[in-house]
């Protein structure tokens, strides 16, 4: 069966939580071939698709990048390494395990500067954390390190699952705690098809 691509457009979110969805913009963790996030356009794209930015402020940051390439890179190399740190961390925590320390310490400073940039907005009878995104390139991490601070210091840590199929991570909400895959559409109908195929070759 021929692999489909999966393209920044199309890419499915099913990590359920902001942070989640970040690490898994890349289209395995067991197999990687393919990273989503290559350009800061790309990841501009996405902070877009996801609602960090709208789409007027993802462009303005999208022509931005074009004049300052050299700013541009270095923030989307800030947001790989900071994709790359959140996998470990949550990776880990999906495994039953304590995050290193050492994580844990390059995390820390990350999360301080994210809450120092925020700013509270009132939202009916609560208030909500909320940031001016496109004023920096780097700018776009920080609710990303902000969800990934919440789902640290949360009971929901205990959710965080690892699709067997791709590595990708994922908060398991159901009822019994019994989802396996990252989504039905993908490695779940793998592994019913090969179910199938094996099933069919025993006969």
């Amino acid at each position: 069966m021929t692999e489909p691509v999966r393209t920044l457009e199309t890419l499915e979110l099913v990590g359920g939580a902001l942070c989640l969805d970040f690490v898994n913009t890349i289209n395995s963790r067991l197999m990687p071939e393919h990273d989503y996030l290559v350009h800061y356009s790309d990841l501009a794209g996405w902070a877009n698709k996801v609602g960090i930015l709208s789409s007027a402020q993802a462009n303005q940051l999208q022509k931005r990048a074009k004049q300052n390439i050299s700013a541009a890179e270095k923030a989307l190399k800030a947001a790989q390494r900071l994709r790359e740190l959140l996998y470990r961390l949550f990776s880990t925590a999906a495994k039953g395990s304590a995050p290193s320390k050492k994580d844990l310490e390059r995390f820390v400073p990350s999360y301080g500067e994210a809450i120092s940039h925020g700013l509270f907005l009132k939202k009916e009878d609560h208030y909500t954390t909320t940031w001016k995104v496109d004023q920096a390139f780097e700018a776009v991490l920080w609710p990303i390190v902000h969800s990934a601070g919440e789902l640290l210091l949360s009971e929901e840590l205990g959710q965080v699952k690892e699709c067997p199929g791709c590595g990708w991570l994922f908060l398991d909400t159901s009822k019994n705690q019994s989802r396996r895959w990252c989504s039905m559409n993908t490695c779940g109908a793998r592994d019913k098809m090969r179910r199938y195929h094996k099933k069919q070759q025993a006969k």
